[in-house]
């Protein structure tokens, strides 16, 4: 019985890397090119969270993020020393980001990670939700900074390129929030040559799907086409909880609300959705939000 459980582990195991090694192997079939993205709000290092300050938890954290064996993960509420220790664990990926409050080492960091053996980065930056996006700076009626990282990336293998950012919303200013959804569109639209390339959005956006936030972002603006909510096309779900925000296990199940998103344009098929269940070890959570994790392949 021993040894059948191990050859059906190494099986599962073989599976998972088989999938990620075909990525962008140029087969036709989407599903042998899927791959993971991730989106995890890992919850600034304070002490004012006691036990579950980040020191306690963080090695929880990055077994939910191994778990999952994102191709890309986008981190929101990272200070510098907590992005640090992820660049440091998390073995094979490289990232991009910068504080939010300087554009270089001052404040949290919506870092993107990404596996610099199956993709290369061929461009990135950070843009400011505000009316002055190219300079830190708080936008319409923000409580804080607020920044989008994004990176331009090629399939070594293929050469198939595609945007991806990574962003979080304002959690008091209305008018920031749907302004900042617009930026991303607009932004996105320019990043990709006008839709030429695959574009998705991670974040966590303060706001549910009820909001005018999340109208912007998947509405459109202008003559910008809106993105497209993995969540509610994609041919496979996985729902631990309907929510992805539990307060460190606080919030009542009938109440929590669904807060993290990842967006795409109509160049991205969605294979599968998954909002993961709350994770915690020796009594301290990974985080006060829980992952979701969206599995893509390109059209």
């Amino acid at each position: 019985m021993r040894f059948f459980r191990s050859c059906l582990l190494l099986s599962a195991v073989l599976g998972v890397a088989s999938a990620f090694s075909t990525f962008c192997s140029g087969q036709d079939d989407s599903q042998s090119n899927a791959f993971n993205v991730m989106s995890f709000n890992v919850r600034l290092a304070t002490k004012s969270d006691g036990d579950n300050y980040w020191d306690n938890r963080k090695e929880t954290l990055v077994e939910v993020v191994k778990e999952s064996d994102p191709l890309l993960l986008g981190v929101q509420e990272a200070l510098p020393p907590q992005k640090k220790y992820l660049d440091e664990t998390l073995k094979g990926y490289r990232s991009i980001g910068v504080g939010r409050e300087d554009g270089k080492d001052t404040g949290e960091i919506m870092a993107i990670f990404y596996k610099e053996d199956a993709l290369e980065l061929l461009d990135s930056g950070t843009f400011w939700l505000s009316e002055t996006p190219e300079k830190p700076s708080k936008g319409w009626d923000a409580e804080c900074f607020r920044t989008a990282t994004w990176g331009k990336f090629k399939c070594k293998k293929t050469g198939k390129e595609f945007v991806y950012c990574n962003t979080h919303l304002d959690h008091v200013g209305t008018a920031a929030r749907e302004k900042g959804a617009q930026l991303l569109l607009q932004k996105g639209w320019e990043l990709t040559n006008h839709g030429e390339f695959p574009y998705f959005v991670t974040g966590d956006f303060n706001v549910t799907e009820k909001s005018e936030a999340y109208r912007a972002i998947t509405q459109g603006v202008d003559d910008v086409p809106g993105l497209i909510d993995t969540n509610k096309i994609a041919k496979e779900r996985e729902i631990a909880q309907n929510y992805t925000f539990h307060n460190w296990g606080k919030v009542k199940p009938e109440k929590g609300l669904i807060i993290d998103f990842i967006f795409v344009n109509d160049r991205v098929n969605v294979e599968k959705f998954k909002i993961n269940p709350v994770k915690h070890s020796n009594g301290r959570f990974a985080s006060d939000h829980v992952s979701i994790v969206a599995t893509l392949s390109f059209k």
